[in-house]
C-alpha cells in the first residue's frame, strides 16, 4: 500500500505497515533492554556479594597466617604468604603494617587502578598481643566478563524474537488489518469520485467491519440524497422556466403599487399644503382686520369733518376754528390712514409670498432667516390663540438655492405639531425656532419646546405614518410623516428627534444650502 497524496498535497513520511514494523521493532528492543539492565545489575550485585565474602575469608585466613611471621619478624616469609594470596586474580592490594605503623610486606597489582574495589582490614594478633595489621583490596570487576557472555546471550535472544515477532505480526496484521483497509480505502475512493453504485462490502464483525458498514451506510445515505437532489433540480427547471414570467408579473405589480404609493403621497402633501395654506390665510384675514379697520375708523372720522366744514363753506359762514380742526384731524388722520395700509400691504405681501412658494414647489434662491420669519408672521393668529410664544432666532445673510415652500412647510408643521402635543392646553408653553449655519454647504433649523416631551417608544415611531397620540383630537398621524419626507426628498437633508419626558422635545433638521434636485 504505497503512499498517495492526499487533496491537499499532504503525504505521510512512512507506509502505515512500515510505521507499525518499526513500532514493534522499537517496542521489542525497549523491552529486552530493560531486561537486559535488569540482569546486568542482579550479575553485578551479585559478583560483588561474592567477592565480599571471599575478601572477609581471605583476610581471615591470610591474617592468621602472617602470626608467625610478624612474631618472628621474618619478612620473607610474609612475602611467600602474600605471593599465594594473590594466586586470587581479584586481590589488587595486600599491605602489612606492624603495630608501630611501619610496614612490614606489601604488594600490589596496577591492573585495576581505574576499577571499583572492596577493601577490608584485620589486626594480626597472637596469644591476645595485638602484632599489626592486614589490609587487603579486591577488585569487582569480573563481572565484566559475566556481563559479556550475558549480553550475547541476551543479544541474541533479542533479535530471535523481534524477527520472529515481526514476521507474525506483519502476517496477521496483512490478514487482519491491512488487506481489510485496502478494501475500505478502494470503497472511500469510488465515494469521493462519485461511484456510488458500487457496494461495499462487508468485512469481519470488528471495528474495521463497523467502519465497512458505516460506509455502506454513507453510500446509501447519498445515493438517496442525490436522488432527492435530481428530483429537486428538475422542480427548479420547471419553476425557472416559469420565473421569467412571474417576476415579470410581480414587478409590473409593484411598479403599480409604487405609483400608487407616490400618488397618495403626493395627495397627502397637497393636502397638509392646502390645510397649511388654510391656516395662513386664516391668519392673514385676522392680521388685515386690524389695519384696515383703523383705515376705515379714520376714513369716517376725516369724513364727518369734511362734512362740517362743507356745511360752513355752502351756507357761506366759515370759521376759522373749523378749517383749523379740519386740516389738523386731517393730517394725523393721514398719517394713521397710510401707516395702517402700509402694514396691509406688506402682510398681503409677505402672503403673496408664502402662498407663491407652498403651492408652486419652485426652487429659488431665498434668505432661510427671512422666509421664516414671513411664515411665523403668518402663524402668528393661530399661535396667539393657544397662548403660546414662538422665539425665531436667525443669523443673518443664510442665503439658500432650493425649496422654500416644502422648507415652510416642514417649518409649519413643526410649529403646529409642538403647539398641538407638547403643551396639553397649557398657555404658557414656549416653542424656540433658531436657524443658523452649520458650516459652508449645511443649515441647521433647530425647533424645541419646553413640553412634556416623549417616552422613548414613541420617540421611535414618531416618523411612521398614521402613528399620533392624539387620533380622534386633531392628530391625523401623517404631519411628522410629510415632514420626514419632504426634508429628505426634496430639501435632501436629515431629521432627528430628541426628547425627554416632562422637560421637552427638539428637533434638529439638516439642510445643504443647495439642495440637489427633487428625488420623486
Amino acid at each position: 500500500m504505497n503512499p498517495k497524496p492526499s487533496e491537499h498535497g499532504i503525504q505521510s513520511a512512512l507506509p502505515l505497515r512500515a510505521v507499525i514494523a518499526l513500532t514493534v521493532v522499537i517496542g521489542i528492543a525497549l523491552a529486552s533492554a530493560l531486561v537486559y539492565l535488569e540482569e546486568a545489575t542482579r550479575i553485578r550485585e551479585e559478583h560483588t556479594a561474592n567477592v565480599q565474602v571471599e575478601l572477609e575469608r581471605l583476610t581471615t585466613l591470610t591474617a592468621l597466617a602472617l602470626r608467625e611471621s610478624l612474631w618472628q619478624f621474618v619478612p620473607q616469609q610474609a612475602d611467600s604468604i602474600i605471593e599465594a594470596a594473590f594466586v586470587n586474580p581479584e586481590v589488587t592490594s595486600i599491605k602489612v603494617i606492624e603495630d608501630g605503623g611501619k610496614p612490614f610486606a606489601s604488594k600490589t597489582r596496577n591492573d585495576f587502578r581505574d576499577e571499583k574495589t572492596l577493601i577490608m582490614k584485620q589486626d594480626i594478633v597472637r596469644d591476645g598481643v595485638r602484632l599489626g595489621q592486614l589490609t587487603i583490596s579486591m577488585t569487582t570487576a569480573g563481572y565484566r566478563q559475566k556481563l559479556r557472555t550475558v549480553t550475547i546471550r541476551y543479544g541474541r535472544a533479542g533479535i530471535l524474537i523481534i524477527i520472529g515477532s515481526l514476521l507474525f505480526i506483519l502476517f496477521v496484521m496483512h490478514r487482519r488489518f491491512v488487506r481489510p483497509m485496502d478494501r475500505l480505502v478502494e470503497a472511500s475512493q469510488n465515494l469521493a469520485q462519485g461511484k456510488l453504485e458500487i457496494p461495499i462490502k462487508a468485512i469481519r464483525h470488528d471495528e474495521l467491519g463497523i467502519l465497512a458498514q458505516s460506509l455502506e451506510e454513507t453510500r446509501k445515505s447519498l445515493l438517496d440524497l442525490f436522488s432527492k437532489v435530481e428530483q429537486r433540480n428538475a422542480e427548479l427547471k420547471d419553476v425557472n422556466e416559469h420565473l421569467e414570467q412571474r417576476v415579470e408579473e410581480r414587478t409590473r405589480s409593484l411598479e403599480e403599487t409604487l405609483q400608487t404609493l407616490n400618488r397618495a403621497q403626493h395627495d397627502m402633501i397637497q393636502t397638509e399644503k392646502l390645510a397649511s395654506l388654510g391656516r395662513v390665510v386664516a391668519g392673514v384675514a385676522h392680521e388685515l382686520n386690524t389695519p384696515i379697520g383703523n383705515a376705515l375708523l379714520v376714513a369716517s372720522t376725516i369724513n364727518g369733518d369734511l362734512r362740517e366744514l362743507r356745511a360752513e363753506v355752502d351756507s357761506g359762514n366759515i370759521r376759522r376754528s373749523t378749517l383749523s380742526k379740519v386740516l389738523n384731524h386731517s393730517q394725523a388722520g393721514f398719517d394713521i390712514f397710510f401707516s395702517n395700509l402700509e402694514r396691509a400691504a406688506r402682510i398681503v405681501g409677505d402672503f403673496k409670498q408664502v402662498a407663491v412658494d407652498q403651492t408652486s414647489e419652485q426652487r429659488r434662491k431665498f434668505d432661510l432667516g427671512n422666509v421664516s420669519g414671513e411664515i411665523l408672521t403668518m402663524l402668528n393668529p393661530a399661535i396667539r390663540k393657544t397662548g403660546c410664544t414662538v422665539n425665531l432666532q436667525a443669523e443673518p445673510d443664510l442665503l439658500c438655492d432650493s425649496y422654500p415652500g416644502p422648507y415652510g412647510q416642514v417649518l409649519n408643521n413643526l410649529i403646529m405639531n409642538a403647539i398641538l402635543h407638547a403643551f396639553d392646553n397649557r398657555a404658557d408653553g414656549v416653542i424656540q425656532v433658531v436657524v443658523k449655519r452649520l458650516n459652508a454647504d449645511y443649515v441647521q433649523l433647530i425647533v424645541s419646546d419646553n413640553g412634556s416631551g416623549m417616552e422613548e417608544d414613541v420617540r421611535k415611531q414618531i416618523f411612521d405614518p398614521f402613528f399620533t397620540t392624539k387620533m380622534g383630537n386633531g392628530g391625523t398621524g401623517l404631519g411628522m410623516n410629510i415632514v420626514h419626507g419632504i426634508v429628505v426628498r426634496i430639501l435632501g437633508g436629515t431629521i432627528a428627534v430628541s426628547s425627554t419626558v416632562n422637560q421637552g422635545t427638539q428637533i434638529l433638521v439638516t439642510i445643504p444650502t443647495v439642495s440637489p434636485a427633487m428625488k420623486v
